[in-house]
């Protein structure tokens, strides 16, 4: 079993050696006799605690407070409240506001401690699986629902990877430990382009002049993807951040969150069109800065710092060395000179498994020059 830590919080030490002789066996535990050091603590993260233990009465703050405040720093971290009976109203309240998994009354009994830790690690457990689910499975569904488009609508798609790559530069910029969420909502902000008739898109993805109607088609597109996501468990603050990059959306009431995610979609989409037109990252962010509000002017700054020379280094390697991620430095022809995939296109599964099929029944022109990325210094999420 990997090892599972608990942070003990109590102005009492002999109480904390207590707990710790109670815990020891099962757990690694961490005690701390001062509140504000606990949660410089929990704001370090330099472990990542199953439960946090607090007693109830304590000098500076409250175990209730204390908890609360936790809850904001460490919210997979599972609450556990110890209380005296006189406390016990105070007790309820906080369990009854969703801050506390569980409280026991002292004096508490070993085995009832052990217990309720073991509980509280459990809940932690079904978090990090709930957690896992989303970022993973529920992401790795989204990506290949990209790669379909990538196949039945390449202009879409193709602008759209952009746009994602903005997003998720911004989201780790700030330090996002979530950056999952605004990548997924960049993911998905485009596929209400898919309706629209073909000319349109061309004309609109171009830059070109459009109708009254088709200015009107292209411009709600998002509004037609919220419609498609809202109703998917888990897919709502995606909706939300998608309908609110819209014009005249941004004064709708949201949470931080989403009003941050719509506003990362907004200035990468604005920022890919110019981009698109042949300006650099740079000259973008200069022309979209006058008159901006303060939360995306910060963005439009990270954005602008990024360099307008892709990254990585050419190589050509034959087909079956090709991996996802790597960009496509020339168009891959047959040998009778059809082509079957665009230069500049990132490659993706579906697009590999593709070639692949191609390559082994020898029509591919071989090597092919590609852009493989240079390693990312991040882990990848846990």
């Amino acid at each position: 079993m990997s090892e599972r830590y608990v942070l003990c919080v109590d102005d009492e030490p002999l109480v904390l050696e207590g707990l710790e002789r109670t815990l020891r066996q099962s757990f690694e535990v961490v005690t701390e006799t001062k509140p504000l050091a606990a949660l410089a603590l929990l704001e370090k993260g330099e472990h990542d605690f199953v439960a946090v233990v607090s007693d109830m009465r304590m000098p500076v703050m409250d175990g209730a407070k204390f908890l609360a405040c936790a809850a904001e720093l460490r919210p997979h971290s599972t609450r556990v409240l110890l209380t005296g009976h006189a406390e016990l109203s105070a007790a309820i309240a906080a369990v009854n506001t969703g801050r506390i998994f569980r409280f026991l009354c002292k004096p508490c009994a070993p085995n009832d401690l052990l217990a309720a830790v073991e509980a509280a690690a459990e809940q932690h457990q079904l978090r990090r699986l709930e957690k896992q689910l989303l970022e993973q499975t529920l992401t790795g569904s989204v990506r290949l629902l990209s790669e379909v488009l990538a196949l039945t609508a390449p202009k879409i798609f193709t602008r759209n990877q952009q746009i994602q790559s903005y997003v998720l530069h911004l989201a780790r910029s700030l330090g996002r430990s979530d950056a999952w969420r605004f990548e997924l909502a960049a993911c998905l902000s485009m596929i209400g382009c898919a309706g629209l008739p073909e000319e349109t898109l061309v004309r609109a993805l171009a830059g070109a002049t459009l109708d009254e109607h088709e200015a009107r088609a292209f411009a709600e597109h998002p509004l037609t993807t919220h419609r498609l996501l809202k109703k998917i468990p888990h897919f709502e603050d995606v909706a939300e951040m998608i309908l609110l990059q819209m014009d005249g959306a941004q004064a709708i009431e949201a949470t931080p969150d989403v009003q941050l995610g719509a506003n990362m979609l907004r200035v990468a989409r604005e920022v890919e069109q110019l981009v698109a037109g042949g300006a650099t990252e740079a000259e973008a962010v200069a022309k979209l800065q006058p008159g901006r509000p303060p939360a995306q002017l910060e963005l439009l700054k990270l954005l602008g710092a990024l360099s307008s020379q892709p990254s990585g280094e050419i190589k050509e390697l034959i087909v079956a060395q090709l991996t996802a991620q790597m960009v496509l430095e020339e168009d891959v022809k047959t040998k009778s000179g059809a082509v079957l995939v665009t230069a500049k296109k990132q490659l993706t599964l579906l697009l590999l498994e593709r070639l692949l099929r191609f390559s082994r029944a020898g029509l591919v022109v071989e090597p092919v020059r590609v852009r493989v990325p240079a390693p990312s210094s991040k882990a990848p999420p846990s």
